[in-house]
């Protein structure tokens, strides 16, 4: 959690100490963290969920760690991702077969007529794939969404994390290899703009105007 510092200046008032102006510094939280709920989904083939070669080799319970870190990253930017569901579902696998060639849209358009069921949806949700192109995660334009593959480069807390923060308005950086926007790194800090910018994305979000 980021520190701001106030500082107090107090004047002497009479002649003492040659009128030295003293000051003093005042420690002072940041507000409570903006709570944004955060739903996380094994993806497997419909047609065959257990042995696919499309479905995801993923389980729950290390969806439910990897959501403990997502949390823990996101927290130091004043940004609490609560948990409301993890679970398994299913797709076509034709459309699982877009997704690893890197084309999310047919899934998304799954989703949004109901072809891909997905239970207890939060307000950031993350899909878990067998593949997704030749990349280590995607967030499609202008959604909430987010997709990571089983087999990424980096840690899955951090990839998960870098995409949500595109969802939350953030952009790639080439500065600072331990920043989280940094490509192909395990880095996971922000800069203060970075939190101020998440910060208002997840208002924003809340709000209604994102």
């Amino acid at each position: 959690m980021r520190l701001l510092i106030v500082t107090i200046a107090l004047v002497a008032s009479s002649c003492s100490l040659a009128d030295a102006e003293v000051s003093e510094t005042a420690i002072v939280e940041d507000p409570d963290p903006i709570a944004i709920s955060m739903s996380l989904y094994v993806v497997d083939d419909e047609s065959d969920p257990e042995s696919s070669a499309m479905s995801s080799e993923r389980e729950t319970d290390e969806l439910a760690s990897i959501a403990q870190r997502i949390r823990g990253i996101w927290l130091e930017a004043g940004v609490d991702l609560t948990i409301r569901t993890i679970t398994r579902i299913t797709a076509p696998a034709a459309v699982l077969q877009q997704v690893a060639r890197g084309e999310t849209s047919g899934f998304v358009e799954a989703v949004v007529n109901g072809a891909i069921s997905v239970p207890e949806p939060a307000i950031i949700n993350g899909f878990y794939v067998r593949q997704v192109g030749s990349a280590n995660g995607v967030t499609p334009l202008g959604t909430r969404i987010f997709f990571v593959t089983d087999s990424p480069s980096v840690l899955d807390e951090r990839v998960s994390s870098h995409e949500i923060g595109h969802i939350l308005g953030l952009h790639h950086t080439q500065q600072d290899a331990g920043r989280l926007m940094f490509s192909g790194t395990n880095g996971m800090s922000f800069t203060d703009q970075e939190v101020d910018v998440a910060r208002y994305g997840a208002k924003g979000i809340l709000d209604g105007n994102r």
